[in-house]
């Protein structure tokens, strides 16, 4: 439930300004939704709505999906820098081509 989620957010950090990126479709018909959150919180969320369509939102997918398949997908990383390490290199090796 995003709105309990948020709830949560607005209690661990009850005096910050707050930014919110939505990169979900449903969030974007909910917006009344968040209007009714952010008066309730003092008006100190900021929330940002990623677009609907958009051509480096594709480039994005892209990227990660090639990811997932060379890095993540059937790996067995032994530690947290074993993934850093494989990540790193897929990112050199992307950059190159």
């Amino acid at each position: 439930d995003p709105v309990a989620f948020m709830e949560g957010v607005a209690g661990a950090y009850p005096d910050k300004q707050v930014h919110v990126v939505w990169d979900n479709l449903n969030t974007h018909r909910a917006q009344a939704v968040w209007q009714a959150f952010n008066a309730r919180h003092g008006k100190r969320f900021h929330f940002h709505f990623t677009p609907l369509h958009a051509s480096w939102v594709n480039q994005i997918e892209i990227w990660f999906a090639r990811y997932s398949r060379r890095v993540l997908r059937h790996a067995s990383h032994t530690s947290t820098k074993h993934l850093r390490e494989r990540t790193e290199l897929f990112i050199r090796e992307h950059n190159e081509t």
